[in-house]
């Protein structure tokens, strides 16, 4: 997947009820200025590693994480490490772009 169409996926999993329900911001991952209600269209500049991104943000929503293996062959435990802290009601530290 290219960083677009995960990105794309991104916006899908933070528009879903179990992450709308985490009440998380937009901003909290992507740069979005001075905007207060940003669409989806002004989410293109992410803060934080898209791939992290979607693992949290898959397992928020509860739906199966994309990104799971890659995540975890770049850093072994880190996607389970993510998913846990979700389960808890915790939201981890995630990589910055790039």
């Amino acid at each position: 997947m290219n960083q677009e169409e995960l990105n794309d996926r991104c916006i899908k999993l933070l528009r879903s009820q179990g992450v709308q329900n985490q009440m998380w911001h937009p901003r909290m991952f992507w740069e979005v200025g001075a905007l207060d209600n940003p669409t989806s269209q002004d989410l293109t500049r992410p803060k934080v590693d898209l791939s992290e991104l979607e693992v949290m943000l898959a397992t928020a929503a509860n739906e199966p994480s994309l990104c799971r293996d890659e995540v975890n062959a770049r850093r072994p435990g880190r996607a389970e490490f993510i998913e846990r802290h979700i389960r808890r009601g915790e939201r981890p530290l995630l990589e910055h772009a790039g």
